[in-house]
């Protein structure tokens, strides 16, 4: 490989390793198969990663925080029924079906993986206070029903979004994408008092 420095380095590390685990899987991410993926030697991996753990909590962290940091971007651009919609969409589209299937196996993975579910903690909690802050602006223009508990809510998509993504990439997928969206709008708008057609058509 040409010379990088040591960040470039770790930054294309874990480039490598979002990449591989976009294809292959949680357990698919190997520190050899990201090397194999960067073109070097597998012993360059633990030159900045002291295990496969440490890798895929980085990896995981990058890419989650980079879906945020899109979100937020388009955030102020949005009314907060809109802002909803789109996370939802964004979550559970159907060409996307790889990054419903990367946080999917992050929480199967988070479960025997101590370092990993303090990552993985960190992410969802930081999706929990963007959708608290969504529902509480629509609150207070009067998009939602009023007296709505912005954090139970919150919580209450998150974990909609997890389970229901989590059947639409088993090997023989219970729901698909379509499914787990259409699903996912119905409850928000449930909770919100909100029409299903509000937050389908909100732009």
């Amino acid at each position: 490989m040409v010379y990088m420095t040591r960040l470039a380095r770790r930054e294309a590390i874990i480039a490598a390793a979002i990449a591989v685990m976009l294809k292959d899987g949680f357990d698919g991410m190997t520190t050899r198969r990201v090397a194999a993926e960067m073109g070097a030697a597998n012993g360059i991996i633990h030159h900045h990663f002291k295990t496969a753990s440490d890798l895929k909590c980085a990896a995981f962290l990058h890419y989650e925080a980079a879906a945020r940091a899109e979100f937020v971007e388009m955030r102020p651009a949005l009314s907060a029924t809109a802002a909803l919609k789109l996370f939802v969409s964004d979550h559970t589209d159907d060409t996307r079906e790889s990054g419903m299937r990367f946080w999917a196996e992050a929480w199967r993975a988070a479960q025997a993986d101590p370092e990993l579910a303090g990552a993985y903690a960190r992410a969802v909690s930081g999706w929990h206070r963007l959708l608290c802050g969504i529902i509480a602006d629509g609150v207070a223009a009067d998009e939602f029903r009023a007296g709505v508990l912005a954090e139970t809510i919150s919580w209450r998509i998150l974990g909609l979004g997890i389970g229901l993504s989590s059947m639409a990439v088993l090997p023989m997928p219970l729901l698909s994408p379509t499914t787990v969206r259409r699903l996912m709008m119905q409850a928000v708008a449930d909770d919100l008092g909100i029409s299903f057609q509000e937050i389908t058509g909100a732009s």
